[in-house]
């Protein structure tokens, strides 16, 4: 029988899970040099990496999901130039078959700056690879979410992309409309059209899809996005077996006490009388 002493334990704990803030819930990332996030497709002067939002004021560091960091995604001038980040897991999350049902979700938060064209935003990528196909129909696709095909009550029109404050998009198996690159039975769309839910796309796509691992998603603007600016954060991940939120906060180097210098030459002053004694 448990006490009345350790059920109030248990009462407190769980109160106290419960009321803690959804950053402390959420892993921390302050890196995207090595695993589990990475950089990874940026050319032509594309760049992705983790600021602080201190002092930027407005929306952008006021409206901030999580603390006070984000990845700032920014391109160059010209249309061949992008920046990314990828989020490969060792094995990858597992098989379509496997994933592919009511418990499949993805969800980021998302903030356009004000540069460049209306439309494009941080895009949501999915990276499929299937490694012995038997359809000779191509063994990998990516299936990409664009913001501006999915802006709420325009679904599957394309529409600018609200600048100037955060907005959260979610992916899961019946809802999010996204294209292909080809491959399994489709052609690339190039952006556009036909744009499907992921459980349309599992009914569209050849059976060597179901054999497909799902290896990586990544975040970030493709190319033809030019001059774009835009920020990513509190990024949430239900597949299978791997359950995830990511809060990428910038890295804070932590001084030395000022007593530790004096703390040194104290011991280096030991170390030398100790060492005159047995000379």
């Amino acid at each position: 029988m448990i006490s009345n002493k350790k059920k109030a334990d248990i009462v407190l704990a769980t109160t106290f899970i419960l009321a803690m803030p959804a950053a402390a819930l959420a892993a921390p990332i302050s890196d995207l040099d090595n695993q589990p996030w990475q950089t990874s497709l940026t050319a032509a002067d594309g760049t992705a990496e983790i600021v602080d939002l201190t002092g930027f004021g407005g929306n952008l560091e006021n409206n901030a999901p999580l603390q006070t960091g984000a990845v700032k995604l920014q391109t160059g001038s010209t249309t061949g130039s992008r920046a990314e980040i990828q989020l490969r897991p060792i094995g990858g999350f597992g098989t379509v078959n496997d994933l592919f049902d009511t418990n499949l979700s993805f969800s980021y938060s998302m903030y356009k700056g004000s540069t460049g064209a209306a439309e494009p935003a941080p895009s949501f990528k999915m990276q499929f690879y299937n490694s012995s196909p038997t359809l000779n129909q191509g063994g990998y696709t990516q299936l990409i979410f664009e913001p501006y095909w999915n802006q709420l009550g325009a679904e599957g029109s394309s529409s600018a992309v609200p600048a100037g404050d955060w907005t959260d998009y979610t992916v899961n198996f019946t809802s999010g409309l996204l294209w292909s690159t080809g491959g399994f039975g489709a052609s690339n769309s190039a952006g556009g059209p036909p744009l499907r839910s992921l459980e349309d796309w599992l009914s569209t796509l050849n059976a060597d899809f179901g054999d497909a691992n799902l290896f990586g998603i990544s975040l970030g603007m493709g190319t033809n996005t030019p001059n774009q600016i835009g920020y990513v954060d509190n990024v949430s991940i239900n597949a299978g077996n791997y359950s995830k939120t990511f809060d990428f906060e910038a890295a804070v180097e932590v001084p030395a006490p000022a007593s530790l210098p004096l703390l040194l030459i104290g011991l280096l002053g030991m170390a030398a009388k100790r060492f005159r004694r047995h000379s």
